[in-house]
């Protein structure tokens, strides 16, 4: 029970707090920005989940990061690994509650 307490909240956080976060945004560039690195991180996402079928989720969580830590120093954009693990958990919720809306839709026809 504890473990899927503990699943629920390490995917709800980080989507709250880049909720939280977007709040925040002051400017329409910023907004942008952020709108840019949190679709570069749902590519992340899906790169380790391609990639990696076979490994853990802890595993295919550092080579999102990692991914997405590469595409960003090419644009010259830096963030702190932990502002990184953060893009790609919201990025991972976000598409994890498109698949579950997907299904959802499909089982309601």
């Amino acid at each position: 029970m504890l473990e899927i307490i503990l699943d629920i909240v390490l995917l709800v956080l980080p989507a709250a707090l880049s909720l939280i976060l977007a709040r925040f945004i002051k400017t329409k560039e910023e907004e942008e920005k952020f709108l840019r690195i949190l679709k570069l991180a749902e590519e992340a996402v899906l790169f380790a989940e391609d990639a990696f079928p076979n490994s853990p989720g802890v595993e295919k969580l550092k080579k999102a990061v990692e991914y997405l830590k590469g595409v960003l120093a090419k644009a010259g954009v830096k963030l702190t690994d932990r502002e990184l693990e953060a893009k790609v958990r919201a990025a991972y919720q976000r598409l994890q509650g498109e698949a579950l809306e997907r299904i959802l839709e499909r089982l309601r026809r």
